[in-house]
């Protein structure tokens, strides 16, 4: 169970640092978010930099609750195993897709590839200690 609880607290530390880095674009400095804008080459004004930023903030919160609930859950990993197996799932879809996704829209394909690299390791150890816990309670 040691490796569950670990791998909780490694990616709940891991997207809380997400979260600081997403919410002070949200919140503090919207240019830094906004500066993506150019990548896809959409044009970059006040109205369009604070749109980006109002549809981001959804998911800088997001990153924020992710974080502090797998961080919650490493107190108890056993009772929790099934938001691990979420996290994993979303780790997939809103990761590793949406990167894919992205690059096919045209935005840094070597940038989002290491973000995949990221996802991808994740995924495999959080999938490690997952089962892991369940070979336990066998």
């Amino acid at each position: 169970m040691k490796k569950l609880t670990w791998w909780f607290r490694i990616f709940g530390g891991f997207y809380l640092l997400l979260a600081v880095m997403n919410l002070y674009g949200v919140l503090l400095n919207p240019a830094i978010l906004g500066s993506t804008l150019g990548e896809a080459s959409l044009p970059v004004t006040p109205d369009t930099i604070q749109a980006f930023v109002d549809g981001w903030s959804p998911f800088a919160f997001e990153l924020l609750g992710i974080g502090t609930f797998a961080l919650w859950a490493s107190r108890n990993p056993r009772r929790y195993l099934g938001a691990a197996w979420l996290f994993i799932w979303l780790e997939f879809t809103h990761g590793v897709l949406d990167d894919l996704y992205l690059i096919a829209r045209g935005y840094s394909a070597i940038g989002y590839a290491a973000f995949i690299v990221v996802h991808l390791i994740i995924i495999a150890t959080g999938v490690w200690a997952a089962r892991s816990v369940e070979a336990e309670a066998r």
